[in-house]
Parts: C-alpha cells; sequence; structure tokens
C-alpha cells in the first residue's frame, strides 16, 4: 500500500513527459498555420491601444477603426515591399562593377601568394613554383570580368591566354585556374544570394498580408477584458510593455543603421535598415548577423577604400553595440523578467521548431509561459528558475 503513491508519481511523470512530446509535435506539424496566428495574436496585443484610440478620437465602430488599423498596416507593407524590391533591383543593375571589384581583389590576393612565395623561395623556404602568374593592368581587369574599359563585352579568359605560360593555359582551358574559379564561385554566389533574397523578401510580404488577415479578424472580436490580476491580463500586459518598447529601439536602430550605410554609399542600405531593424527582436544573435550582412557589400565596394571600408564597419557595429549594451538595458531593464541563459535556450527551441519567425517570438512566448507559470504554485520553482533566481528555487523544492 506504501507503494501506491510512488507509483501514481511515477505515472503522473510518464503521462506529463508523453503529453509534452505529444504538444510539441503538434506545434510542429501544425506550424504552417500557427506561425501566422500566433504572430497576429502579438501584433493584436501590440494594437489595440491604436484600435482604441481610433475608437474614442474619431468616435468610429470597433469594425472602421480595426478597418483603419488594417488599411494603415496593408499601404505600410505595401510600400515596404516596393521599397526592398528597388533595392535590390539596384543591386542588381551594378552587378559588372561588382565583378570588377571581385576580380581585382583575386588578382591582388595571387600577386600576393605569389610574390611571397618567390620570396620564400630566395631564402630555400618552399620549392620551385609549377608556374607563375603575371600582374594585371586595370584594363585587364575590366577585360577579364568580361567587360573591357568602354563597356564592350570580351572573352574573359582570352587576354590570360594569350599572356599566361602552357601550364597556364592548361589549366584555364579546363576550368581549374584559382583566379577563375574563384570569380565564377563569387559570380555564383552573388547571383544565388540575389535569387534567394528576392525569394526571402516576396515570401515576407505574402505572409505579412496573411498576418495582417488574422490581425483584422482578431480585431473585430470584442473580447471581455480580464481582470488586472488575472495571468491573462498580466501577460497580454508585459507582451504589450515588452514589444512596445522593442519596436521602438529597433525603428530607431534600423533607421540609424540604414541611414548610415546610405550616407557612406553602400548600395541595399534600405534592406539591410530594415533587416537590422527586424533582427534586433532576436536578442543576442540578431544584431550581430544585422552587422555582418552588409560587410560583403562593403569589401566589394567599387571605389571603397581600405580607410573607407573600416570607418564604415567601426560606425554600423557601434550602432548596434550601443543600442543592445546601452540604449536598451536602461529603458527596458528586465522587461521579460527572463534568464539570459533561458532566453538562449528558447531562441534555439523555437528557432528550430518555426525557424526564424520562431526566432522572433521566443522571448516574449518564454515571458508568457513563465507569467502562467507563477499561478501554479506546484511550478513556481520553475518560474524561479527561469529567472535565473536558483537559490530560491531550490529552496521551494526543499
Amino acid at each position: 500500500m506504501e507503494s501506491q503513491p510512488s507509483h501514481a508519481k511515477i505515472q503522473t511523470f510518464c503521462l506529463v513527459v508523453i503529453a509534452t512530446a505529444v504538444v510539441i509535435y503538434l506545434i510542429y506539424w501544425l506550424r504552417p498555420v500557427l506561425v501566422p496566428f500566433v504572430v497576429a495574436a502579438f501584433v493584436v496585443s501590440g494594437v489595440t491601444p491604436i484600435v482604441e484610440a481610433f475608437e474614442k478620437r474619431l468616435g468610429v465602430s470597433r469594425v472602421i477603426a480595426a478597418g483603419l488599423t488594417f488599411l494603415i498596416g496593408l499601404m505600410a507593407t505595401v510600400v515596404l515591399g516596393i521599397c526592398l524590391w528597388l533595392s535590390v533591383a539596384q543591386m542588381a543593375e551594378h552587378g559588372d562593377l561588382y565583378r570588377i571589384r571581385v576580380l581585382k581583389l583575386s588578382t591582388t590576393i595571387d600577386k600576393v601568394i605569389t610574390d611571397t612565395h618567390n620570396w620564400a623561395r630566395q631564402f630555400s623556404l618552399t620549392s620551385e613554383l609549377d608556374y607563375e602568374l603575371d600582374g594585371s593592368t586595370d584594363a585587364e581587369f575590366a577585360s577579364q570580368s568580361n567587360l573591357d574599359l568602354h563597356g564592350e563585352t570580351s572573352d574573359p579568359l582570352r587576354s590570360d591566354l594569350a599572356a599566361a605560360p602552357t601550364g597556364v593555359q592548361r589549366e584555364i582551358a579546363n576550368s581549374k585556374h584559382p583566379r577563375v574559379e574563384f570569380q565564377n564561385s563569387i559570380d555564383a554566389m552573388l547571383k544565388n544570394g540575389l535569387t534567394k533574397l528576392s525569394g526571402e523578401l516576396f515570401s515576407l510580404v505574402t505572409t505579412s498580408i496573411i498576418v495582417l488577415i488574422y490581425v483584422f479578424f482578431l480585431l473585430l472580436g470584442s473580447v471581455d477584458v480580464p481582470s488586472p490580476d488575472s495571468s491573462l491580463q498580466r501577460i497580454n500586459q508585459q507582451i504589450r510593455n515588452y514589444l512596445s518598447l522593442k519596436t521602438l529601439i529597433s525603428m530607431a536602430t534600423g533607421g540609424l543603421f540604414g541611414l548610415t550605410l546610405w550616407i557612406f554609399g553602400v548600395p541595399m542600405a534600405l534592406t539591410f535598415g530594415v533587416m537590422a531593424f527586424l533582427l534586433n527582436f532576436i536578442p543576442n544573435i540578431g544584431p550581430m548577423v544585422a552587422t555582418i550582412l552588409p560587410i560583403p557589400l562593403i569589401i566589394l565596394q567599387p571605389e571603397g577604400s581600405i580607410a573607407w571600408m573600416t570607418v564604415t564597419i567601426l560606425a554600423i557595429s557601434s550602432i548596434q553595440l550601443t543600442s543592445g549594451n546601452v540604449i536598451e538595458p536602461k529603458l527596458m531593464g528586465d522587461s521579460s523578467g527572463l534568464h539570459p541563459v533561458i532566453i538562449l535556450l528558447a531562441l534555439m527551441f523555437w528557432g528550430m521548431m518555426w525557424g526564424i519567425t520562431g526566432m522572433f517570438l521566443a522571448t516574449p512566448i518564454a515571458a508568457g509561459i513563465k507569467i502562467a507559470l507563477e499561478s501554479i504554485d506546484s511550478t513556481k520553482p520553475i518560474t524561479e528558475l527561469m529567472a535565473g533566481r536558483w537559490n530560491e528555487a531550490f529552496s521551494r523544492k526543499a
């Protein structure tokens, strides 16, 4: 008889594990439906004050207020999509300039390697080279990149074949020349990158329209406001505070980030500014990715010097560092109530479940789960662990 309570606990534990596994599987399997709906729910939590302000100040019904909010969001989405598309098109128009820049860089690297090898050979540090490459002039840069200085197309390998030794000719003919392979790989990377970026931007705009439709119908519902002491109201209030502050900080960061790139003449400045705005919602990882994204274009800028590259990279890095380490902690404090380790775990889990969208939603979802668990006595130690209060959590268990 004494073993029955322990047997019941084991049974309960096994049922909880099975139920958790089933819920996780359903969350993953239903992601095409759940992701737009959950995003819309968070958007509704943030824009509800705007709808209520329309109702009070304009004296209109909730349907009209929701319709106005929907139209404003739709117009903003369309304008943003057009601007992003124009930015990508501008990048594609200047593709030939970047190809010439890539060839110059590859030739410079090749020359440095050859000079280093020759210097080392003088001191008997390496074996004799099988072949050597002649330095290229500016005119050769254009001809090797399939353009001459007057903008006319030419054979990218003809000049190299005429001037190179027989061994090099054979390698170029077999498409094994390192410089040619490097140029081809960069060309392929740029083309594939532009194609994927265009597809992702189109997908983002399409998903945004679906989310706006969800938002419109969710705003139409006249849900009774729960009492201030209820868990639902506390979850809603904390998520609203988090999203409003995070949105304002992200808008300022993204705007300043894009403006800085535009001042320095980096193409696709608007696109990178929007990406900085969006990625700022992903704690720790997002700002780092936003800083890295424009660096290839900064390096490949045709007229960019080393000093210009250094100043540009330092400028955009300082913006992200100031926003993430000075402004955001001062304004937001510990608004999520979560330990940084828990935030990283939430990022990995929801990123695995729902991809990049899950990483955007990881922090507010984790904060909502924490508030919900606080209302249950048996799960309060878990909330203490999520907040990083290890001593309190283990003292509760004891």
